[in-house]
């Protein structure tokens, strides 16, 4: 294991330029960088006005300061990013993206899924190759290209979204905003009891709304205002589009999907930190992979409970001689079983006291998509 430390200060400039394989960064309190590598992946940490700029053939852990500044090109793996304060760019990600508890950040391209939670500013990605998984947004949002489905839930401003695939949103409606969120599939959204919002809705499939509100036509869809109309959403769908106001009968005022996912990220972040102490990627361990198991999981758990309200909905407008055929479609299904040599992975642990019997159980579980 390659192994470079340096104290930089706490606002330092860290400019990464290359990484060969998957790349892990993470904030923390002391003024201090420390990068790690295998063995041969020609790690390469050089001062420069301040800062320091990094680069590596293969994967890379850096540890930095909660408020560096920090630039990166190219990733060519999979990237995860958590506690760091200062706005960020990362250009190219060939895999996969995570983050957690950050500042604002802009992307340019993601090859693989994107997952983020709890982001203290803007969020703007040019490119999604698959599905992305968004939680808890302070700023705006502008998703230039989902290749995939889109979950998103708490985002506290402007949204503006292109989904190719399924879109699951929960949008707010800030005076003065405008959101648009466009999805190839079906678009399910919901916006705050008694929003004040001018809605522009137009599907390719069924499209349902509220009922009891005065529409106009507006070329393949309808529009109409709820409240004073300060802020303005604009939805399309290229299959059904439903549009609902308020929390599902079964929710509590907390997000229970962020609930459940943080939880998750805690405890997998728990089982990879004592594997980071015996040394990277000991037995194959997968941490990411864990974690989508799990929310992939999650997502299943949320399409039922969406498609049970909606059961219940059609129920009663049969009742009122009024009715339409949405259903929620099949978001983020799970993909292939555990492998074997997961399997073995976890029974070693067991095995060697590094996690609990209980704690393996969950690991199973998650792997294989259950709920």
């Amino acid at each position: 294991m390659e192994k470079v430390t340096l104290e930089i200060g706490e606002s330092p400039l860290v400019k990464i330029t290359t990484i060969g394989g998957d790349l892990r960064l993470s904030g923390r309190d002391e003024p201090i960088l420390e990068a790690q590598a295998p063995d041969k992946g020609k790690l390469q940490v050089d001062e420069i006005e301040d800062g320091v700029e990094i680069s590596a053939n293969s994967g890379c852990i850096i540890f930095l300061p909660k408020d560096a500044r920090l630039e990166a090109g190219e990733v060519g793996g999979d990237c995860r990013v958590t506690d760091l304060r200062n706005e960020f760019m990362i250009r190219t990600i060939g895999g996969d993206l995570s983050l957690r508890r950050i500042g604002a950040a802009s992307f340019e391209t993601i090859g693989g899924d994107f997952q983020s939670r709890q982001i203290e500013g803007n969020l703007t990605v040019d490119l999604i190759g698959g599905d992305a998984v968004i939680q808890k947004v302070s700023g705006e949002i502008h998703l230039r290209g989902v290749g995939g489905d889109l979950m998103l839930n708490d985002a506290a401003g402007q949204v503006i979204a292109f989904v190719g695939g399924d879109a699951l949103v929960t949008l707010a409606t800030p005076e003065g905003t405008h959101s648009k969120v466009q999805a190839g599939s079906d678009l399910s959204c919901r916006i705050p009891p008694e929003s004040s919002v001018n809605l522009s809705l137009s599907a390719g499939g069924d499209l349902d709304y509220p009922s009891g509100v005065e529409t106009r036509q507006q070329g393949d869809g309808v529009a109409f205002q709820l409240g004073g109309g300060e802020a303005d959403i604009e939805l399309s769908a290229g299959g059904d589009l439903c549009l609902q106001t308020g929390l599902r009968q079964d929710d509590s005022e907390e997000d229970w999907v962020g609930e459940i996912l943080t939880e998750v990220d805690a405890k997998l972040a728990e089982v990879e930190a004592r594997f980071n102490v015996m040394g990277t990627g000991m037995y194959g361990f997968d941490a990411d992979r864990i974690g989508e198991r799990v929310r992939r999981a999650v997502r299943r758990a949320e399409r039922k409970a969406s498609g049970k309200a909606k059961r219940q909905s059609e129920k009663e407008k049969r009742k009122t001689g009024s009715s339409s055929s949405w259903t929620a479609s099949g978001f983020g299904d799970a993909g292939e079983p555990a492998t074997d040599e997961e399997r073995l992975t976890i029974l070693r642990m067991v095995e060697e006291g590094k996690v609990s019997v209980s704690e393996a159980e969950t690991l199973l579980k998650a792997l294989d998509g259950e709920s």
